[in-house]
């Protein structure tokens, strides 16, 4: 089953509403149910890891995505930037390798594992209560975005994916095909009808996602997402605590 949310059908007034401590309350309260009912979901009947292996045979591109690592240049969103770029990197270490088989299950969260400080995730831009705000781990959608792409294009079942509540001008979601994670109950899951090998990796300026599959894989690859066609307004667009001049408001980190 597919989960999608469309930021479409958000009024354009909740832009506008400025987070309070209550409303923080209540979405860490939900965030709090959610990751517990997840939790004890997977525990019980949920995907495994993947195994990580070379296999040789599995060379062939059947989907591919590669992002640039720096999306805003903005002084003020630098240092958030580079806390992006640590966190693809460790999350890309978890994801190399990994062998979806045929009719198997790949979920994001079960195979990159806690984002958390221990780990040596760090502070990087995440949507919380519609703005862009610093937390640790952010950023990861970035990844996430890019998987989803070669997924699609790799022919393979999407089993849950969700969309971004806001609209980040220039990303995956400005082109309606974005998917958002976000520890443990939003996760990305997909299963392919072929072998698959998982490629991530991050470079100098991108970030690179590839399913490669059996030879014959390319001749079934499905067209990648075309940015060009996105719609040029989806709904609001997020405000950044970097940038933005709600200096009262209980997210804002000066």
């Amino acid at each position: 089953m597919t989960i999608a949310v469309d930021p479409r059908t958000e009024p354009d007034s909740a832009a506008r509403t400025r987070p309070t401590r209550l409303s923080g309350a209540v979405v860490s309260a939900k965030v709090s149910l959610f990751q517990l009912r997840r939790a004890i979901i997977d525990t019980l009947d949920g995907p495994r890891p993947l195994v990580r292996a070379d296999r040789t045979d599995l060379a062939e591109v059947a989907g591919e995505s590669r992002t640039p690592l720096f999306s805003d240049h903005a002084p003020a969103e630098h240092a958030l930037q580079l806390g992006k770029i640590e966190n693809l990197r460790i999350a890309c270490r978890a994801l190399d390798g990994a062998i979806v088989p045929a009719g198997g299950v790949f979920s994001f969260w079960r195979q990159v594992g806690p984002p958390v400080a221990g780990r040596g995730f760090v502070p990087g831009r995440m949507l919380r209560e519609g703005c862009m705000v610093a937390a640790v781990s952010g950023g990861l959608c970035q990844l996430s975005n890019a998987l989803y792409d070669a997924a699609l294009q790799a022919g393979c079942a999407i089993l849950e994916r969700h969309a971004h509540s806001r609209v980040v001008p220039g990303s995956a979601a400005a082109a309606g095909r974005d998917a958002t994670v976000a520890w443990n109950y939003v996760d990305l899951r997909f299963s392919p009808e072929l072998d698959l090998r998982l490629e991530a990796r991050v470079g100098e300026a991108d970030l690179l996602v590839r399913l490669l599959g059996a030879p014959g894989a390319a001749a079934r690859r499905r067209l990648p997402i075309d940015a060009s066609a996105a719609v040029e307004s989806l709904g609001p667009v997020p405000r950044s605590c970097a940038s933005c001049d709600e200096v009262s408001c209980h997210l804002h980190q000066p």
